[in-house]
């Protein structure tokens, strides 16, 4: 249990991390403006809530939150998820006439959980990744090249 709670603490330290990454990235992004500005790479008239924005999605860690949004799921859902799995195992135990050969504890038990357990983390990676490649935003370079060309 003390492993669980570990790894607990360890997600929140995690996110508390990306979140710091996130502020960071936030706070640069009026710096980079002026600094592009001063060397005549992009026009002076570029608002400076706008370019933050697009700032954000080019160059924010968007990557490491989708890893982390994934590693918490997982984490927080093991417990509820084993939960879950037991209680449908127990039916279909009950309903097998009790086998001792599928009681809980047995061999095919905890296999049968590993599966359960790789099956959702497996869905669940392929859903983020269909989702950040779908939604991947423009790079820096492009960000620069179309606020050129739109206040031009």
């Amino acid at each position: 249990m003390w492993l669980y709670f570990l790894l607990i603490f360890a997600i929140l330290a995690w996110g508390a991390h990306l979140g710091w990454r996130w502020k960071q990235t936030r706070e640069f992004a009026p710096q980079l403006l002026a600094l592009r500005q001063q060397s005549g790479e992009l026009p002076p008239g570029i608002d400076e809530k706008e370019f933050t924005d697009l700032y954000l999605r080019a160059e924010g860690p968007r990557a490491a939150t989708y890893i982390y949004v994934c590693a918490a799921l997982l984490t927080l859902g093991l417990a509820p998820l084993i939960a879950v799995f037991n209680m449908i195992w127990d039916t279909f135990w009950q309903l097998s006439g009790t086998s001792p050969v599928f009681e809980r504890g047995t061999l095919i038990h905890t296999f049968s959980i590993f599966l359960a357990f790789m099956g959702v983390t497996v869905l669940l990676l392929a859903a983020a990744l269909r989702r950040y490649y779908t939604l991947t935003p423009p790079n820096l370079r492009q960000v620069i090249r179309n606020l050129k060309e739109a206040y031009s």
